[in-house]
C-alpha cells in the first residue's frame, strides 16, 4: 500500500506569504541592496562589501569573531566575505594573539577605496530618503534597530 502524499495547505502557505517577518525583511533587504549596489557600482564595491569595510574601519583592529558578531554574521560567512577584500588589497587578515584568532584591519588602499566610495553611498542614501521621506526613513531605521536586538534572543 502506497503512502498518500500530503496535500499542501494553501491557506497556511498564504498565511506565510502574507505574514512571515523573515520572508518580508529578506525580500526588502534584497530590494534595498539592489538600490545601493546600483549607486555603488562605479566604485567596484557592492553594498555588502562597503558595510564590512565600514565596520572594520570603525573597530579596527578587530578579530574576525568580534566583527562577525557586530555584523550579525556567521564567522565562516564573514571569512568568505573578507577573502575578495583581502585579494583586492583592501583588508589585511593577520594572526591574532593566539593561533585561533585572526585580526582584520584596513590597508591604506582599503581606506582610500572607502573614502572614494562614500560619495556613492551618500547618493544612494539620498535616493532612499527621497523614496521614503525623512520621517518614514527615520521610523524604518528605528524599527530595524529594534529588530537587531532580537539577535540576543536567538
Amino acid at each position: 500500500m502506497e503512502e498518500e502524499t500530503p496535500q499542501l495547505d494553501r491557506a497556511a502557505l498564504r498565511a506565510f506569504a502574507d505574514a512571515c517577518a523573515c520572508s518580508h525583511v529578506r525580500k526588502a533587504a534584497r530590494v534595498i541592496t539592489q538600490v545601493y549596489d546600483t549607486f555603488l557600482q562605479p566604485s567596484g564595491l557592492r553594498m555588502t562589501q562597503y558595510t564590512v569595510l565600514v565596520v572594520i574601519a570603525l573597530s579596527e583592529p578587530e578579530t574576525v569573531m568580534l566583527l562577525a558578531e557586530q555584523l550579525a554574521m556567521d564567522r565562516s560567512a564573514l571569512a568568505r566575505a573578507l577573502k575578495p577584500l583581502e585579494e583586492q588589497g583592501l583588508v589585511l587578515v593577520e594572526p591574532g594573539s593566539d593561533r585561533r584568532t585572526r585580526v582584520v584591519r584596513l590597508t591604506e588602499r582599503g581606506q582610500q577605496v572607502l573614502t572614494e566610495t562614500h560619495p556613492y553611498w551618500v547618493q544612494a542614501q539620498e535616493q532612499m530618503m527621497a523614496r521614503f521621506g525623512a520621517q518614514r526613513m527615520q521610523n524604518l531605521l528605528a524599527e530595524l534597530k529594534n529588530v537587531e536586538t532580537l539577535e540576543e534572543l536567538a
